[in-house]
């Protein structure tokens, strides 16, 4: 027997639900109501709260929230969109399913975020919004990204899916740009198993994207009226409920995300060839996911076959979408057009870090890591 096999597996993520998420999900059973009611709508202002904004609207998920946003804002059959590159495929896709034309952006080589000067290359005045997206939790440079933006009166689109919690100085992730989009996956600080969320302060387009949610509909006494095409994205009250009950622990949940991730940089800091994510000064982390970035000497996907081996979960990074073959299909581009994005790729491993994880667990990940860029 492989001696492996008897230790406990280190899993990228660890959703924990008690007691009290199993009563809230009985009460809205127990309700008869499923759907588009009061569990949706509190969960909604919880979130609003979280963010910082006037405005949140659940939907299905932060791709049907990214959709919804492009349907609001008119943004569809040819419409430019530049989308940083380094990013899920989602993020690519909700601009193609509209009917968009999609521009890839080039990242920055330490954060992994859009970079602000590579965006205005890309703007033409054919540019009709701009996506930034926010890896593993870190918010994007969106005090460059807003002014640039409106300099070129476009909107700000802001793939916020993975940073619930982050922040730059006071400003809090889901308050920039014209609206933000969120994802409550398994993998996230808040799941709901799927969902998603749309933050803004546009009260006009919040009210539309209730519509366009909802088959493009208004309630008028008791029968609707459609007034627009619109979609199935509602949330339901159960998602909503689950949501709910995590909303009184989540600063904790960020704070020791924040500790966890600190504690695993600090055992890393001997190893020259392993680089975390760069967070600039100001800039608050919310670590959905902890990513560490190989040097060129060593393959990234035969450390993670080791790794996975000696029961430590591990995947990739994210993807450069501009390597994808839908995309560079898309696109008209090829591996490598985007350096950074590239290498970022093809060298960026995540680790496990969950707020279940102790000290040991951390010493054990790090030493394991250690010994797979010796194998």
């Amino acid at each position: 027997m492989n001696a492996n096999e008897d230790r406990e597996q280190l899993t990228l993520a660890a959703p924990t639900f008690g007691d009290e998420a199993a009563e809230a999900l009985k009460g809205v059973l127990a309700s008869g109501r499923l759907t588009d009611g009061p569990q949706v709508a509190a969960f909604e202002e919880a979130i609003a709260a979280l963010s910082g904004t006037a405005h949140a609207v659940a939907c299905t998920s932060a791709t049907t929230a990214l959709q919804l946003v492009l349907a609001g804002l008119d943004l569809g059959a040819g419409a430019e969109v530049v989308v940083a590159d380094f990013t899920y495929p989602a993020t690519g896709n909700a601009v193609i399913q509209r009917g968009g034309r999609l521009v890839l952006a080039e990242i920055d080589p330490k954060t992994w975020c859009i970079d602000p000067d590579a965006l205005e290359d890309q703007i033409s005045p054919a540019t009709t919004a701009v996506i930034a997206v926010d890896p593993f939790g870190l918010p994007a440079d969106y005090e460059h990204l807003e002014a640039l933006t409106e300099q070129h009166g476009i909107p700000l689109i802001c793939d916020a899916a993975c940073s619930l919690g982050g922040a730059i100085e006071d400003r809090r992730s889901g308050s920039f740009g014209r609206a933000s989009c969120f994802s409550f996956h398994p993998r996230k600080l808040l799941t709901t198993g799927e969902g998603g969320m749309v933050t803004t302060d546009d009260r006009a387009l919040a009210g539309r994207l209730r519509r366009l949610r909802n088959h493009g509909s208004r309630r008028e006494g008791w029968r609707a009226a459609f007034l627009e095409p619109g979609f199935n994205f509602r949330m339901s009250e159960l998602q909503a409920a689950l949501g709910l009950v995590q909303i009184p622990s989540f600063e904790e949940v960020v704070q020791r995300r924040r500790e966890l991730a600190a504690a695993l940089s600090a055992m890393l800091e001997d190893m020259e060839e392993v680089t975390p994510q760069g967070v600039p000064r100001g800039h608050r982390h919310a670590y959905q996911s902890y990513v560490v970035r190989l040097d060129e000497v060593h393959d990234r996907d035969r450390v993670i076959e080791v790794l996975r081996g000696r029961r430590i979960e591990s995947t990739l990074g994210t993807y450069a979408l501009h390597a994808e073959p839908a995309f560079a299909e898309h696109c008209g581009m090829k591996p490598g057009d985007l350096p950074v994005s590239w290498s970022t790729t093809t060298q960026t491993l995540a680790l496990p870090l969950h707020e279940r994880l102790s000290e040991s667990d951390l010493e054990r990940v790090a030493t394991e890591l250690r010994a797979a860029l010796r194998a």
